[in-house]
């Protein structure tokens, strides 16, 4: 495996969101700029966002548009259930599906695309909960979900970005010079 895929396989190990304590108190202060920075301020979103792009640009083909769109759109579905779920449950979900993200990077799974959005919208699912456990009360609400959102879908890009490059770099390895799909 490609040296920066387990690196950061290795950081999204350590950013089990117990350890990254990436969700207490990001609400405060809302709107559209707390939406932004929120993925950026732990490392378990830093993790999350980035593994399922990496993964997505690992299985290839409809996956990389569809697991991108499954993650956004059920971050945005447990956002407005958040309050339905306890707080545990959305760290619960996080931590376990940031380990599946990792084991599936590692072993380089590619199970048939329906179970791997089942998987990647229980990732969504868990971070959606948190953020709606954390968001702000009132208009900035809105602003705080268009940022965590296009923060969100930003970090999937950067991760097929790193999955394309690293079809790139072990087809140059092998001395094929076929450009990646």
């Amino acid at each position: 495996m490609n040296r920066s895929l387990r690196s950061t396989a290795f950081l999204a190990l350590v950013a089990l969101p117990g350890v990254a304590m990436a969700h207490p108190g990001h609400g405060v202060g809302g709107g559209l700029v707390s939406g932004l920075l929120h993925p950026l301020t732990g490392a378990d979103h830093l993790a999350a966002m980035l593994l399922a792009g990496v993964w997505a640009g690992m299985m290839g083909s409809r996956a990389m548009w569809m697991l991108p769109f499954v993650l956004l759109g059920s971050m945005l579905a447990g956002f407005f259930t958040a309050a339905l779920v306890p707080p545990a449950v959305a760290e619960g979900l996080i931590g376990a599906t940031l380990g599946w993200l990792v084991l599936v990077g590692l072993a380089r799974l590619r199970p048939p695309l329906w179970l791997a959005s089942a998987a990647v919208a229980l990732a969504g699912l868990g971070h959606g909960f948190a953020h709606g456990l954390e968001a702000p009360d009132g208009t900035a609400r809105a602003g705080f979900v268009i940022g965590f959102l296009a923060t969100a879908a930003v970090l999937q890009l950067a991760g097929l970005g790193l999955a394309r490059f690293a079809r790139q770099g072990l087809s140059l390895r092998r001395g094929t010079w076929h450009k990646a799909s």
